[in-house]
């Protein structure tokens, strides 16, 4: 059952219990700032519920994060949640297909078949919720017990 964490104009952070996923929903564009702090309560939201380290990002409404966030996160804030969270960590980023197609075509952000299954971090990249949240659900399944 899905219960809401916390809400501001720019980010709403949901859990889900039962899939033990966490759900940060961005609500419009975010400055460079903005999108650091967002990452950072997503990150307080997870240790408060058992170090969740399954995530499902929809950044429709933000958009594409600029290059110097981009950087932060691949660089700086990826190994943080590794190293805070544990692993295995697992984020699917929801998104508009035009944005996926840049995503694609650009290389900036690491296409998800770039990734062994058993690495302690992995990142995915979905057109719809359901798929996303199967993508979550097979990564969990797939972990030892």
């Amino acid at each position: 059952m899905p219960t809401l964490y916390s809400s501001t104009d720019a980010l709403e952070i949901i859990y889900h219990r039962d899939h033990h996923i966490l759900i940060g929903r961005f609500l419009r564009p975010l400055s460079e700032e903005e999108n650091h702090q967002c990452y950072l309560e997503l990150l307080a939201a997870a240790h408060a519920r058992d170090n969740c380290r399954y995530w499902l990002l929809n950044i429709r409404r933000r958009g594409r994060s600029g290059p110097v966030v981009l950087q932060w996160l691949l660089h700086d804030f990826y190994p943080q949640l590794q190293r805070e969270l544990g692993t295995p960590a697992r984020l699917v980023y929801f998104m508009a297909p035009g944005l996926r197609e840049e995503f694609q075509l650009d290389g900036t952000v690491p296409e998800p078949s770039t990734y062994d299954l058993a690495e302690p971090f992995r990142m995915h990249q979905c057109i719809t919720e359901g798929e996303a949240v199967d993508w979550l659900l097979e990564e969990q399944a797939a972990q030892p017990a």
